[in-house]
């Protein structure tokens, strides 16, 4: 029997990691290995240097050790840092090889699954680079991962204008390349400067630079194509959280996973308190993402704006969550 491979590919600012923290650390459903986010995958569709530095310094334990987003000093730390006891014999080489294929990649979480499988049901990448893979690169990487693993994919879902306000956000915390439209543009670099996150939101939407996150239904038609309808699960995010429909959501995760999901992380998006959010350990990603506040009207403008994203949603699945646009 193959073991399973979970593929969560984002979209980011949606509760990604409290995702990653519900079934790698509460539950002991997956385990990722040395890295939640190893963007192996991206650093292959590549297949030139210009990934090169960007690669070795996301995977670089010297960069996520001791004062990483999970400590390895620290209780979880021992189960999802670079430097985990989880992932202590499986080798970590295929990082830093100079040239990788996608045999590296299955070498490693076969090996991986190898050294867990009495204590997990599956290995994980949870790398949200993976949402921007090309659609003609999933399908030729397809039939040699399938080979070897029951491949799963989830992805989670976010009010489409509270998610890309939090991507925006993420530029005042840290260096954020959306691309060369805006990295360069002098205006965004004064806005960040005076850390006007609502006016750098509303001058991306006028511009029309929206990240690939926002493209729910290409993102999730081109994994279905790929890998099939019924391994396809997504998660809208308001919903999964809601206290009120956790049974049920629990319920229809494990039927999805063949496990029993029991528990459900802490997420400082829900319920939404945007610049005050909880500040709860190791998601400062979330708390810190909301450095102002839209007013309702603001909400509106940009719902309008953004509406395609809606309306691609409804085409898609056949509803908007109850919980969007408000």
């Amino acid at each position: 029997m193959k073991p399973t491979l979970l593929i969560n590919p984002g979209t980011g600012w949606s509760a990604t990691t409290p995702m990653f923290y519900t079934l790698a650390l509460d539950n002991k459903y997956a385990h990722q290995g040395h890295y939640k986010e190893n963007w192996f995958l991206v650093k292959l569709q590549k297949n030139d240097d210009s990934f090169n530095e960007v690669f070795k310094k996301a995977n670089s334990p010297a960069l996520k050790g001791s004062k990483g987003k999970r400590p390895h000093d620290h209780p979880w730390g021992k189960i999802l840092s670079s430097r985990n006891e989880i992932a202590k014999n499986t080798p970590m080489d295929i990082f830093f090889r100079e040239k990788i294929k996608i045999d590296d990649y299955i070498e490693y979480y076969l090996t991986h699954w190898d050294n867990i499988k009495h204590d997990y049901a599956a290995v994980c990448d949870f790398c949200n680079g993976n949402w921007g893979l090309d659609y003609g690169f999933l399908k030729m990487i397809a039939p040699k991962l399938l080979d070897h693993f029951e491949i799963k994919v989830m992805m989670e879902f976010r009010d489409p204008v509270r998610r890309f306000y939090s991507e925006i956000g993420s530029l005042f915390t840290k260096t954020l390349d959306f691309g060369s439209k805006d990295h360069h543009d002098f205006k965004v670099k004064s806005l960040i400067r005076r850390k006007k996150q609502t006016k750098t939101f509303f001058y991306h939407l006028s511009q029309g630079w929206y990240s690939n996150n926002s493209n729910f239904r290409e993102g999730y038609a081109k994994y279905v194509d790929v890998f099939g309808k019924e391994n396809v699960y997504t998660v809208i995010m308001e919903d999964f959280w809601d206290k009120k429909q956790e049974k049920n959501q629990l319920q229809q995760i494990s039927d999805f996973l063949s496990y029993k999901v029991e528990k459900i992380h802490e997420n400082a998006y829900v319920p939404f308190m945007g610049k005050n959010a909880p500040q709860y350990e190791f998601l400062k990603d979330q708390w810190s993402s909301d450095i102002e506040e839209l007013t309702d009207e603001e909400y509106r403008r940009a719902v309008h704006i953004m509406s395609r994203y809606y309306t691609d949603f409804e085409n898609t699945f056949g509803y908007i969550p109850s919980s969007w646009k408000k």
